[in-house]
């Protein structure tokens, strides 16, 4: 256990890296299903093995997951059991069957899109923008090389490409999306009346034994909740930051000159090019013959914008321009001959992928080395950060093993560390949520610290601290007797009385204007009047969506109003009147309404598809499941 918790101290390190290279990517890891030679076979995919601990470690992330955004531990055995197993294994098989399929259909991906999908992850960038030594540095601390992170990319990129293409078949036809937009955009007129609970009888008597009868029947709603006290030991990177001493000027300045790639900003060029697109129904002689014409041009001193009007329009020469060029930031072949070329200088024609293309050196802008002075600051505060995360990794690994091997106490615990020890008042789940969040609440309701009283695991409060807590007194959840809770008892009785006098007399004024055609004395006498809302549609919030429900469930015949009752809020009672329905057709709305409506038919039949999708390519593979080692 202890080496676990040091493997999670070490980890806190990179973990934020990790976080945001996932976050921006699904990455599976799909090679990681298929490493370790000893380990068990739980699958294979045209002999493509996927490994026991692959399965045990995506459903251990799955937990992780659900047990973080639910704020509740599920009873453990649910995530030991085959059938989670199952249906988790057969996850992990899409995914293998679909990079197969991926890699058999021989669809690429170019290397600028490649460039672009890393480009977009804020992680590889410092304040002179993208920087190739920070990527490569970054993932080499998460332990990959650049070639299997690229790798990665092109696999997700593709597997969502072939998933766009078959989600993107789906379509519904010009019926059903008019159907469906006049049923989505139809309007009444909902007139309502409303009608105070407490304002209609205050001569309510309630009995003893009605209110016994009531708590007893109720007696769970009046259960307290579970509650404990507990102290707690908090260590926190501000409160590190705070101690250190900030490093001298000297030090800063030897820093600097040990490390000056990183204030360096390097050489950037800046470049045009002209590329003749390969597109195979352009006759070759064509594209031949334009090639040559462009090289003529360039050899008598014309432009690429002069050389770009005379084309023949039958063929497509692409003109543009890229600046600001960084070594890393082209394919190697590109690259090569962009970084070769002095100033002014074109390029020979270059084959690549979209077509031959060729190149002229606009500008070079050399690389740049910011002096001492402007990155004074930055270089103190960046050593104080190490300095704080260094702290704090191996203060957090102090502080898991000493309340791990003194887990009755945490005295020796705030006494090594130099921590002062808290105590809350009596807190509830939602209470201990809010203040220290949802990992807490696992941590101090599991029975190893609530019931037995041991030091918990170290738990992440907040983005820069940890805590360690240790439950000091508990009050489990208690239904109280009748006289602790007697007035609350009163209060809901008398409540429910009212509302069913007020829901009765609703009822009688209901009555009376359907047999009337709108006509009630009693509606009169009691001083209510319609409070008229026009045009309401399915979706409108003018007023409750209860309300907005019920009106549109009743058919109306012949335009007559229809009336009913119901539930406006807690202590008033609607009288409703609907008229007047209204269709409208789809010619009169914008295209982005219709677009939502043909979203809401799509979307559905799209994920059935998917799912067809995969079963139709499963059927095509080898696909054999050896249950016997889900548990080896």
């Amino acid at each position: 256990m202890l080496q676990s918790i040091r493997d999670k101290s070490q980890g806190l390190i990179v973990g934020f890296i990790v976080f945001l290279i996932s976050l921006t990517f699904a990455l599976f890891g799909i090679q990681s299903y298929f490493t370790g030679q000893d380990d068990v076979t739980v699958a294979e995919v045209d002999s493509q093995k996927i490994k026991l601990t692959a399965l045990l470690e995506r459903i251990k992330k799955l937990r992780q997951q659900t047990e973080e955004e639910l704020g509740i531990q599920p009873n453990p055995e649910i995530w030991s059991s085959d059938l989670i197993k199952s249906q988790t294994l057969n996850l992990m098989i899409d995914e293998v069957v679909l990079n197969q399929v991926v890699n058999e259909s021989g669809i690429r991906v170019s290397d600028e899109s490649i460039v672009s999908r890393i480009k977009d992850i804020d992680a590889f960038y410092d304040e002179s923008g993208f920087s190739r030594q920070r990527y490569e540095s970054l993932l080499t601390r998460t332990g990959t090389t650049t070639k299997e992170f690229e790798e990665t990319i092109v696999s997700d990129f593709l597997r969502s490409h072939v998933k766009l293409g078959v989600l993107g078949s789906e379509f519904s036809t010009v019926a059903e999306t008019n159907t469906l937009f006049e049923i989505r955009n139809q309007t009444r007129d909902i007139s309502v009346a409303l009608v105070k609970v407490f304002s209609r009888n205050n001569n309510v008597v309630l009995d003893d034994e009605e209110l016994k009868e009531y708590f007893l029947e109720n007696r769970e709603s009046y259960k307290t909740e579970e509650k404990v006290s507990v102290e707690f030991l908090k260590l926190s990177r501000e409160t590190i930051k705070n101690t250190l001493p900030k490093i001298s000027e000297e030090n800063a300045k030897e820093k600097y000159e040990s490390s000056q790639y990183q204030f360096t900003t390097p050489e950037t060029r800046d470049i045009e090019y002209l590329l003749i697109s390969n597109d195979q129904s352009i006759d070759e002689a064509l594209r031949s013959q334009t090639l040559e014409i462009i090289l003529t041009q360039i050899s008598e001193g014309k432009t690429f914008f002069e050389i770009k009007k005379m084309i023949d329009k039958k063929i497509e020469v692409e003109l543009d321009s890229v600046d600001n060029l960084n070594k890393g930031d082209l394919p190697s072949d590109l690259e090569t001959a962009v970084f070769s070329l002095d100033e002014g200088e074109v390029s020979e024609p270059l084959a690549t992928q979209f077509g031959t293309q060729i190149i002229k050196l606009k500008s070079i802008k050399p690389a740049t080395v910011l002096p001492f002075e402007k990155v004074k600051e930055r270089i103190v505060e960046e050593d104080l950060e190490n300095r704080v995360e260094q702290t704090f990794v191996e203060k957090a690994e102090s502080m898991a093993e000493l309340a791990f091997e003194s887990p009755d106490s945490l005295e020796e615990v705030a006494l090594s560390l130099a921590l002062e020890p808290k105590t809350t008042g009596f807190l509830s789940r939602d209470q201990i949520s809010n203040q220290f969040g949802n990992s807490a609440v696992l941590k101090i309701f599991n029975d190893d610290v609530l019931v037995n009283r041991y030091n918990s695991e170290l738990v992440d409060i907040k983005s820069d601290s940890l805590a360690v807590f240790r439950v000091s007194e508990h009050l489990p959840s208690t239904i109280p007797a009748f006289n602790e809770v007697l007035d609350q008892v009163k209060g809901e009785l008398l409540a429910l009385k009212l509302k069913r006098d007020t829901e009765n007399f609703a009822s009688k004024i209901v009555k009376e204007l359907v047999e009337s055609g709108g006509q009630s004395q009693e509606f009169r006498d009691a001083g209510l009047r319609w409070i008229s809302n026009k045009n309401i549609n399915r979706f409108s919030e003018a007023i409750p969506s209860n309300l907005v429900d019920k009106a549109f469930e009743i058919q109306i015949l012949n335009n007559n109003p229809h009336y009913f009752y119901i539930d406006y809020d807690e202590n008033t009672i609607a009288i409703a009147k609907v008229q007047n329905p209204q269709m409208t057709s789809i010619v009169d709305n914008n295209e982005e309404e219709i677009n939502k409506v043909r979203d809401f038919i799509v979307r559905p039949r799209s994920a059935v598809m998917w799912n067809d999708y995969l079963n139709i390519l499963r059927s095509d593979k080898k696909v054999v499941i050896y249950e016997s080692n889900f548990n080896p």
